[in-house]
């Protein structure tokens, strides 16, 4: 028999719902226009970050910032490490666990200089929490047990079946369904012999899903029923919602629609008093869920479209996957291929972004270990160090040696750093290299996509359109048909033109090889046009090999393209020659014809001339332009 129902999984610093949080924050902003002094307001901020956590995350992580300044400035470690833990389960209930993880340690570290023991063990359980949703239930486990000790240790029972209920329900998920209501009961039986009404809200939830799974529906909903009456005690509405379902779950199971109906109706009526837009969202895309499974298309898109304005606006990516993944679903079903398109779009974004954030997190994480290790060898050195004053007692004959010995550590240790210090350089610089060289390769792609799909498309139809009309009518006035064969000429080059801006932008560099064959290419071509015309062509070997960037050889063939056209169109040459040769720490280029010529004196540069100029000057060559009766020299010098 299947089942659906929804597990309620929360850390311990979340679990107890206040029902008058807006009334204690109202009060604490009224504390702040006191003018309280430092430390009475840095206590407020932390205050104010903790109850802000169930009603506006934004809020909580601003008044999260203030504490931490405040209590800095204080030096008050105390504070400093409770802020940061504060900081961490606002993170945990937004779902940012790499953050919540991040401020979660900075306490740890705090607690663990100051031998806090009660801290480490509260902050361990809260990382078994992040651990949990991870996925990593292995580390969760050791976690979770070894703050179970602990309070166990001090026969702190509260918090030791705070510890058990979660063990719980990692067991629940790890369908260790016996250990799991070992674990669970023992702490509702804890809960109501100490009348813990908040707990027992989740705890006899929680109890419920495990009967459930045992396919014990008559205790299951017994369980519901309990948790929807403590809830509702304490007006944990998040509980309610989740109670609901799950008991409309059953009865769906049940064939009784419409008991299960009205226990949906409710869940739903309940989530929408939720003060929390990501919670109401959670559950919200757990029904649709639901209706997914039942078929139910309409009522689970809509669901569906209003939880994702949260994810997006959250950011809150992993969700996002799961949501577009399930909105494909939805549009194939209902056979709209165009949204069905649309989402797998934005899946593949999703995946990307989460690609990037798992880079970064493994980058993090090596961070880390790196500065672990770094501190553990500190410590190593502290310790030698005081072994070697230990020695020094026996006599003041080695006095010598132990100053020389400490010495060579010292600079041995900061020879060491240093060298660290510039691999790390180096590695960030590389890493940095490579990214600003994918990110260009991705524009570069994108934009030589678009010159091609669209722009070269035009043209295309362009040519079509106008040969159509030459073929298609009788056109018999002659500079009319002149005109549309121009056009069709001018589209026809620009295409060419287009194609060896593409192939330019799509290579990371460019060969004297390469460029040889483009300019024969190009000479060719001229050859059809100016067939009284005689080319020549010759490149140096040792230059084929040389590498270009993309810029310089893309300018580098326009500028000895456009002298080539000046020189057919202008000088009425017979012999035009293009020379390529290696000379000492320069590259020389020539492009010679013996053509007319003209005066530079007299002549204004046009926008030929001058733009050749200003290619080779943008990739650090030098222009140089020489004319006479006997014909037109360009040269072009570029630098090793």
């Amino acid at each position: 028999m299947k089942k659906y129902f929804y597990l309620l999984v929360l850390m311990v610093s979340l679990s107890v719902y206040s029902q008058n949080a807006q009334d204690i924050i109202d009060t604490l902003k009224k504390d702040l226009k006191t003018q309280p002094d430092a430390k009475k307001t840095a206590t407020i901020y932390s205050d104010l970050t903790w109850y802000y956590s169930t009603v506006s995350i934004d809020s909580a992580l601003k008044y999260g910032n203030k504490a931490v300044l405040t209590s800095t400035k204080l030096g008050d470690s105390t504070l400093i490490a409770q802020v940061y833990s504060d900081i961490g389960a606002v993170y945990f209930r937004k779902g940012d666990f790499q953050n919540s993880k991040e401020n979660y340690l900075k306490a740890y570290k705090i607690r663990k200089a100051r031998k806090d023991d009660k801290g480490l063990a509260k902050i361990n359980n809260n990382l078994a929490n992040i651990y949990e949703k991870n996925g990593q239930y292995k580390m969760a486990m050791a976690t979770f047990l070894d703050a179970l000790q602990y309070f166990e240790s001090i026969n702190d029972d509260k918090n030791s079946h705070i510890i058990k209920g979660n063990i719980g329900l990692i067991l629940l998920k790890l369908k260790n369904y016996p250990k799991a209501f070992t674990y669970i009961n023992d702490v509702v039986e804890f809960q109501e012999e100490n009348k813990a009404t908040a707990e027992l809200c989740v705890s006899c939830l929680n109890l419920g899903n495990v009967y459930l799974q045992m396919n014990d529906t008559v205790n299951a909903l017994k369980q519901y029923n309990k948790s929807l009456k403590y809830c509702a005690l304490v007006g944990n509405k998040k509980g309610m919602a989740s109670g609901y379902n799950n008991i409309g779950s059953i009865k769906t199971e049940q064939k009784k629609s419409k008991d299960a109906l009205a226990f949906y109706e409710k869940s739903k009526k309940t989530r929408e008093q939720l003060n929390s837009d990501i919670d109401k969202a959670n559950f919200d895309f757990n029904v649709a869920e639901e209706y997914l499974k039942h078929n139910k298309l309409i009522e689970a898109k809509q669901l569906l479209l209003s939880t994702k304005q949260i994810f997006e606006k959250e950011k809150l990516y992993d969700k996002l996957q799961i949501n577009y993944k399930s909105l494909i679903r939805v549009y194939a079903k209902l056979n709209m291929l165009d949204s069905v398109s649309l989402y797998v779009n934005k899946l593949v974004v999703v995946n990307n972004q989460l690609l990037e954030n798992l880079v970064v997190k493994q980058t993090a994480e090596l961070e880390t270990k790196y500065q672990t290790e770094k501190k553990e060898k500190l410590l190593l050195e502290k310790e030698a160090e005081a072994k070697q004053k230990n020695t020094m007692l026996i006599g003041i004959s080695l006095l010598a040696f132990f100053i020389a010995l400490i010495g060579f550590l010292i600079y041995r240790q900061q020879k060491l750093k240093n060298v660290q210090q510039k691999q790390e350089y180096k590695l960030k610089k590389e890493i940095s290299k490579i990214e600003n060289q994918n990110k260009l390769q991705e524009q570069r792609l994108s934009i030589s996509r678009d010159l091609h799909d669209n722009i070269g498309a035009q043209l295309t139809f362009i040519i079509s359109s106008v040969d159509n009309i030459k073929y298609a009518f009788e056109i018999t006035n002659e500079k009319l048909d002149h005109k549309l064969s121009n056009i069709s000429g001018f589209a026809k080059e620009t295409i060419v033109e287009l194609r060896d801006t593409i192939w330019a932008m799509n290579s990371n560099e460019i060969s004297f090889e390469d460029l040889e064959i483009r300019i024969n290419n190009y000479i060719e071509k001229a050859k059809e046009a100016k067939d009284q015309i005689s080319f020549s062509f010759a490149i140096d070997p040792v230059l084929k090999t040389q590498k270009l960037t993309s810029i310089q050889g893309m300018n580098i063939y326009r500028t000895i393209q456009e002298a080539v056209n000046n020189a057919i169109k202008y000088a009425n040459a017979s012999v035009i020659s293009i020379n390529a040769k290696k000379s000492h720490d320069l590259t020389k280029i020539t492009i010679q014809d013996n053509g007319i010529g003209f005066d530079l004196a007299k002549i204004e540069k046009g926008n030929g001339l001058q733009n050749m100029q200003k290619r080779i000057e943008e990739i650090g060559g030098e222009f140089h332009l020489s004319s006479s009766d006997e014909g037109t020299r360009i040269e072009i010098l570029l630098k090793k």
